[in-house]
């Protein structure tokens, strides 16, 4: 079953095009990256897959219901949204603000349940920040303050997780912490598509990868299909060498 498809998706920034005519199907359980040089249109898609961004032209669909049909509730049990960097300008308990995750399935005003406690529990033992529960979420370093924004995620019980460059800025043991978390979230059947800038971090963990170029998708395929270098080259305009991983059946790209 499909988990999402898009169909002729346009939009523009003023009357300048950003996406162009973008069609492609999410299947249920997939690890889908979207790589593409700067302004190439991998932010924009993603706020558009998420209704950040009200659709201008085009149609995406979400489990055979469209998107435009979904109240902001329902669309939230459907979709978690992990945006690039989040600030917390409150100094909320890293529980309080994993709760907010629980949003979709409370009532204005009702207090939460012991199945939502249960539901957060649950979040922060998948992110790996049980021990942070009561920690001001400020006092977190980058990695673990992204770590909360997925357990928030999370505590939607999203079918489908979009992620926009999660690990920019953190440190490799952060960054490969955070794409292993979603590699195991991925393996209890959550779909997922992220942007990510690193073509060979996302190579090692995709297992299919959209390339945008310009607002366009220049190829849509296995990494080993889609990171050559004479494509690489022309969309990303540099000089690069693409190799195999020592130990893993990927490519990796190195800049000459």
């Amino acid at each position: 079953m499909n988990a999402l498809e898009v169909k002729n998706l346009n939009f523009s920034y003023d009357g300048q095009p950003v996406i162009r005519d973008i069609s492609f199907v999410l299947k249920e359980g997939e690890f889908t990256g979207i790589i593409g040089p700067n302004g190439a249109g991998k932010s924009t898609l993603l706020r558009l897959l998420s209704r950040i961004l009200d659709i201008q032209q085009g149609e995406i669909i979400i489990h055979e219901q469209r998107i435009r049909e979904l109240d902001r509730r329902s669309l939230a049990r459907w979709i978690g949204f992990v945006p690039q960097e989040t600030h917390f300008a409150l100094d909320f308990s890293v529980g309080d603000i994993v709760m907010m995750g629980r949003y979709p399935y409370l009532r204005p005003f009702q207090g939460e349940s012991g199945r939502d406690r249960e539901i957060v529990a649950w979040s922060l033992a998948e992110a790996g920040i049980e021990e942070f529960r009561d920690r001001p979420v400020n006092s977190l370093s980058s990695g673990e303050r992204q770590r909360v924004v997925i357990a928030r995620a999370l505590c939607q019980q999203p079918k489908i997780l979009l992620l926009d460059e999660p690990t920019s800025h953190l440190d490799l043991r952060h960054q490969t912490g955070i794409m292993n978390l979603l590699k195991k979230l991925n393996g209890q059947g959550i779909s997922i598509v992220i942007v990510n800038h690193d073509l060979n971090l996302a190579a090692l963990y995709c297992r299919r990868l959209i390339l945008l170029d310009r607002g366009t998708i220049r190829r849509d395929g296995k990494p080993a299909e889609l990171l050559e270098e004479k494509l690489l080259k022309e969309v990303y305009q540099a000089e690069v060498r693409v190799i195999r991983h020592p130990d893993q059946d990927v490519p990796q790209v190195l800049l000459k």
